[in-house]
């Protein structure tokens, strides 16, 4: 049996930029000793597996049933399956604007897509780029995100990173997201691409904190138009570096926004956001945090999305 994928660079309007994900549709009838087999032999950071969601018979209008997620997305790297992935999301929604799988536009022309996922429902936007009906920007509407602090060994950490121990910018302490990542701040870009990990002790460290992964940031970047650069690692789930981390930006927007480093304007605050390897893959991250009338934050993510493989997978079922 063949079964279609995609590869596709998310958060990138260029080929060979960004990051990477493989995107498997109508996987309905793979198991998740095979899905795990199948991202392995992709080896990317993640790969999406969509599936349909079956009709819930309780339902009894149209309207409702406008409100239910048709599409279910899970998400694996190489070793595990994870609750959130931002970029392969993107990719995710990308394939099936190529495969013209997408469900109709409303009257003001735009596409909304829900999507079922182990985190609860995501919602996507999509919008078409003026004068260029093959360009598109995806938005997700994130799992409104929650952020604790956290103590880490500073000094461990700056040696496994291979930085001073006074690279911290201490005007921002470290936190924790609810995807069990650590975001730690650093004084400026130099330090942060100067970062040369020892990924032996650092899994040690994210291993004995139970974390996900870590992503370190600057928030004096190389450009006043990038409002913060970042690096991410996640050696626990098989991931020594990853280029762009749709799903940590979302955490990343509402703490500075938390902490006063971006202002709100008519309750919106909007910021660009680069994340890459030095010398290696980057993307661009937009990032919209809103406030509602209770003073509670919602947060939306937004890139591009570019295809360069297509094919069709053969003995895995």
């Amino acid at each position: 049996m063949k079964r279609e994928y995609y590869v596709i660079d998310a958060f990138t309007n260029n080929a060979f930029d960004g990051n990477p994900a493989a995107v498997i549709l109508h996987a309905e009838s793979l198991t998740d000793e095979q899905m795990l087999t199948i991202a392995a032999e992709f080896n990317l950071s993640e790969t999406t597996f969509i599936t349909k969601v079956q009709p819930n018979p309780h339902l009894d209008n149209s309207e409702k049933e406008d409100e239910t997620a048709k599409l279910r997305f899970r998400w694996c790297t190489p070793t595990t399956e994870v609750d959130m992935c931002g970029h392969a999301t993107l990719a995710g929604v990308h394939a099936l604007i190529e495969s013209d799988q997408l469900p109709a536009p409303t009257l003001d022309g735009s596409v909304r897509l829900l999507i079922d996922t182990r985190c609860g429902t995501l919602i996507a936007h999509i919008e078409t780029l003026p004068n260029t009906p093959n360009r598109h920007t995806i938005w997700l509407d994130l799992i409104s995100p929650t952020i604790q602090k956290i103590s880490l060994p500073e000094n461990d950490l700056a040696q496994y990173l291979n930085m001073p121990t006074d690279a911290y910018n201490r005007d921002l302490p470290p936190a924790l997201t609810q995807d069990r990542d650590a975001i730690v701040f650093v004084k400026d870009f130099s330090i942060l691409n100067d970062i040369k990990p020892d990924f032996k002790q650092l899994t040690a460290l994210l291993e004995k904190h139970d974390l996900r992964g870590l992503s370190v940031a600057t928030i004096a970047t190389l450009t006043p138009s990038i409002h913060v650069q970042s690096r991410f690692f996640a050696p626990t789930c098989g991931i020594i570096e990853d280029p762009v981390t749709g799903s940590v930006h979302g955490p990343l927007g509402v703490y500075l926004v938390e902490h006063g480093v971006i202002t709100m304007q008519d309750n919106v605050a909007g910021m660009q956001c680069t994340q890459g390897i030095p010398g290696g893959r980057t993307g661009l991250v937009w990032v919209l945090v809103r406030s509602d009338p209770s003073g509670s934050l919602s947060v939306r993510i937004g890139g591009q999305a570019v295809t360069t493989m297509r094919g069709s997978l053969f003995n895995c079922d």
